[in-house]
């Protein structure tokens, strides 16, 4: 599994309504990617937003870099953003604890969202 961890900081005079359409859009490319596992998205108390998309490879994000659509986003940020960040990493120890007892595993399953989940946890993040 890998991990696409990103963040933001809003312009002060951004454009809601685009940054709005431009979320579905991206909630309804990246939901239908091969290889895509979930994405959610966090605030913190001090307001800092982040953001995590799981995939089953490298590849696969990679396919989510260069997708079309994506990059074409990518023009909008400008508009949106003060500051965008992005950090991928990989899985290299995947581990739960149950009861109290450790168990070595993988866990796609956990995460795994379909695309009516990901349009519903953007809905809910509005409400």
């Amino acid at each position: 599994m890998v991990i696409c961890l990103f963040g933001v900081r809003y312009r002060d005079d951004i454009d809601w309504e685009l940054h709005r359409k431009l979320t579905d859009d991206m909630a309804h490319a990246v939901a239908g990617m091969p290889g895509f596992i979930s994405l959610k998205f966090y605030k913190a108390d001090d307001g800092d937003q982040i953001g995590i998309i799981r995939f089953r490879s490298r590849e696969d994000l990679k396919s989510w870099r260069d997708d079309i659509a994506h990059r074409g986003a990518w023009g909008h940020a400008p508009k949106l953003y003060h500051e965008f960040w992005v950090q991928n990493a990989e899985t290299f120890d995947d581990y739960v604890w149950i009861d109290g007892v450790h168990h070595d595993r993988d866990q796609t399953d956990r995460f795994q969202m379909t695309k009516d989940e990901v349009l519903k946890s953007i809905a809910t993040d509005r409400s």
